[in-house]
């Protein structure tokens, strides 16, 4: 069965969900249950029930649509709440962080609340507070069984971020932006053009402003293997918001190596989406963006729910394709391709034996896992 899951053909994508994804007017067309599934899969229930108010006359697809907005509105308070509440601890602290994507991305680039679902917070720690990465986790989560190791760990650059739990959500602490294994040179430039964001509850948190925010998610597409229309989505609200610097943008991902990768997703989606390329920004092209082809062929993009499953390993090449930056990727996939002891007996601690079999029997259980949590996932999504 699981493998039938992995395999099953690429659904069409009806055109309606493409024009709520682009943000367009979308005509009175019907829609069936298959449409609500394939919204559910790509993160854009909450746009189709957007439209769905004033165009659909089917009773129980409207219901089933409400209901699940307002379970959306519901989880997406209490994420709100989370993240005032993890700012307010480290802030207080005098710890400073920023929050990338999530709700306040909801708020800045989407028209009501519930249009763009999120599931958890991310929050980016100053670069110049690094050092203090132990003391912000312990904050956030004071009991977290990495609490010892992550202070040399960040210093070393070794891992990149770290889930904590607040109130039973996820907070996501993150201490590179990119997060591609190699580090991000520009960490600092990126700190001092983040902007306050008034929060609900009073005071403020950092968020990146529109140009790196695009950069951002252009990026996370790829580390997201191009699952989900909402990628897409929230791409294009920011593109038509028009607060983007193209020419800092170019500058920002040439700094990072990054420039064709990160502008041929930018064509991918605005193509997509029916949406026109920028007219400043030349059109990427040469031997990476031919091999950015092969590695992210159209038949691998939008496969929803599959996505989750397959190409997971295809993320890491964004920082191979990185130019002059060969040396630091190898370097960064050796380094995690044999964590040190001490994390291997956190990670793996069911695992009895000396670091080698631990380290073997600890991936192939937690790959197994994962594969039959998602495949129930996706054959759940298939049938419903």
């Amino acid at each position: 069965m699981g493998l039938a899951v992995m395999r099953r053909p690429v659904d069409r994508l009806p055109a309606l969900l493409i024009d709520l994804a682009a943000g367009r007017a979308a005509g009175n067309v019907s829609i069936d249950r298959s449409t609500v599934r394939l919204a559910n899969e790509h993160g854009l229930t909450g746009l189709l029930w957007t439209w769905a108010r004033d165009n659909v006359t089917d009773t129980s697809i409207k219901t089933e649509l409400a209901q699940n907005d307002l379970y959306v509105q519901a989880h997406l308070a209490n994420v709100w709440k989370v993240l005032e509440e993890s700012v307010a601890r480290l802030s207080t602290a005098g710890i400073e962080v920023a929050t990338i994507k999530g709700v306040t991305a909801g708020a800045r680039w989407y028209d009501r609340t519930g249009e763009r679902p999120c599931s958890d917070v991310d929050l980016l720690l100053s670069p110049d507070q690094i050092d203090r990465a132990a003391e912000a986790v312990q904050l956030l989560e004071p009991e977290h069984p990495w609490l010892s190791l992550v202070g040399p760990l960040a210093r070393q650059g070794r891992i990149q971020t770290i889930t904590t739990r607040v109130d039973d959500i996820e907070v996501d602490l993150h201490f590179d932006l990119l997060k591609l294994g190699i580090p991000t040179k520009q960490s600092r430039g990126v700190w001092g053009q983040t902007l306050q964001y008034d929060l609900p509850g009073g005071g403020y948190v950092r968020v990146l402003d529109d140009t790196l925010a695009l950069v951002h998610f252009l990026v996370h597409l790829n580390k997201d293997r191009f699952q989900r229309l909402l990628g897409y989505s929230d791409i294009s609200r920011i593109v038509d918001a028009g607060g983007v610097d193209w020419e800092r943008a170019q500058h920002f991902a040439r700094g990072e190596g990054i420039e064709a990768s990160t502008f041929r997703t930018l064509e991918v989606v605005l193509d997509q989406l029916a949406q026109p390329y920028p007219e400043d920004l030349p059109l990427p092209r040469g031997a990476r963006v031919r091999a950015w082809n092969v590695i992210w062929r159209p038949g691998i993009r939008l496969r929803g729910v599959e996505g989750r499953l397959r190409f997971r390993r295809r993320q890491d090449l964004v920082a191979l394709l990185a130019r002059r930056r060969a040396l630091e990727a190898f370097g960064w996939w050796f380094r995690d391709m044999w964590p040190p002891p001490s994390v291997v007996g956190i990670r793996y601690s069911e695992v009895r034996g000396p670091y080698l079999w631990k380290l073997l029997v600890g991936r192939f259980s937690t790959t197994r896992n994962t594969r039959a949590t998602l495949a129930g996932r996706a054959e759940r999504a298939r049938d419903s």
